[in-house]
């Protein structure tokens, strides 16, 4: 029972590492339309709310789901993988699911700069 849960964990890891870095090229895709002709700032701003939550909640889960996934990384990723041949592959796998993973972070940290600034600039035009 444990293998098929540590399984299922890191597999549901993977997911949520695709799914933050989703969410970060969808808002990053938003905000250069919005910053390139001014078309769908509306759109990002009310789905970046949204995002943020799904961000935060992928976030949270890779966090989480890393603990077991690390505690349990030599026996059901490691010596699998020296037994088929694939550590070279494995190691890879890593190094870019924690590139994208500090790109997807630096990407939100700018669109959010962005989307606080033109929240400021619309109240103070509002008011």
């Amino acid at each position: 029972m444990t293998a098929i849960a540590i399984i299922i964990n890191n597999y549901l890891h993977d997911v949520a590492t695709a799914v933050l870095i989703a969410s970060a090229a969808l808002v990053w895709a938003l905000d250069r339309a919005v910053e390139r002709d001014g078309a769908g700032a509306g759109l990002l701003d009310a789905a970046y709310p949204r995002l943020v939550r799904v961000a935060w909640a992928a976030l949270i889960w890779i966090v989480v789901g890393g603990v077991p996934r690390t505690i349990f990384f030599t026996r059901y990723e490691w010596d699998p993988a020296v037994v088929k041949g694939i550590v070279p592959a494995l190691a890879v796998k890593h190094v870019l699911m924690v590139v994208a993973v500090v790109v997807g972070a630096v990407m939100w940290s700018r669109v959010a700069r962005r989307v606080r600034a033109r929240a400021a600039e619309t109240d103070t035009v509002s008011d």
